[in-house]
């Protein structure tokens, strides 16, 4: 039984953390960080952008584009699609 309740105390003690904060002590840790993960911290620190979740249906092969275009420039999905609206929604306004 005191096995059962050293480990109890020890869980108890544990210090909770939450995935956002593991992540901000790595960054900070990291001397090298690579180019993809300095752009990624530089656009979080420029602006907070408040953004709102949407969900739309795609051709696949729409997205199949979309996702290998990701990849190759490192970035993710929602910026180019925040990039392509934004120079379409520019464009109309011209």
């Amino acid at each position: 039984m005191s096995k059962v309740n050293d480990i109890k105390n020890m869980k108890r003690q544990q210090k909770v953390i939450t995935p956002s904060q593991v992540l901000t002590e790595i960054i900070e840790e990291r001397k090298n960080v690579d180019s993809k993960e300095e752009i990624n911290k530089t656009r979080k620190e420029e602006k907070k952008v408040e953004r709102k979740r949407v969900s739309f249906d795609l051709r696949t092969d729409l997205h199949k584009e979309l996702k290998m275009q990701a990849i190759m420039q490192e970035k993710n999905i929602y910026i180019l699609v925040e990039e392509a609206l934004e120079k379409y929604l520019n464009e109309k306004k011209s």
